[in-house]
């Protein structure tokens, strides 16, 4: 394989993103800092978290995948990402993978600084349940932005 070749296929391919979507949700599902993010999830809603996490990095490593789920500030608006979850995600489930995974440092690399360009928009939303106890009486079908709660700001956007 050349330089060139994408991440996707140095990886291995459709069965090495799926075995690291699934794996990485998993743990991150069993974490005791950030495990209550899918408490009340369905096993189809996590199910299709990994298909689309798998499409996700298919299409952004350069996989013959199409991603046709939301960019991730609207995937992530309204959960109430902390840096103590941030922070949790990457030293206890997604850095120590890289070691367990036998990932090469270059690919580890590309991986991680892929991820953590997410950040701007995974981390600081209020939670939406926060913003509706603050205004009771805001529609919800109207979002958070009809009671002026506006996030990520438009400086932090990145793409999906």
């Amino acid at each position: 394989m050349t330089d060139e070749t994408s991440l996707y296929y140095r990886l291995g391919g459709l069965e090495t993103v799926k075995f690291l979507a699934k794996t990485l949700v998993q743990r991150a599902m069993l974490n005791p800092t950030i495990g209550h993010v899918w408490d009340n999830r369905t096993q189809q809603e996590v199910q299709d978290e990994i298909a689309g996490f798998v499409e996700f990095l298919g299409e952004h490593w350069g996989g013959p995948h199409t991603y046709t789920g939301p960019d991730m500030a609207t995937a992530h608006r309204g959960m109430g990402i902390t840096e103590e979850y941030w922070t949790a995600l990457f030293d206890e489930i997604v850095t120590p993978a890289y070691a367990e995974f036998n990932l090469p440092e270059r690919e580890a690399k590309e991986i991680d600084d892929f991820l953590r360009s997410f950040k701007p928009v995974v981390v600081g939303s209020p939670s939406f349940k926060d913003v509706i106890k603050d205004h009771p009486d805001m529609d919800i079908m109207a979002g958070m932005e009809s009671v002026g709660v506006h996030w990520p700001a438009a400086s932090a956007a990145v793409g999906s």
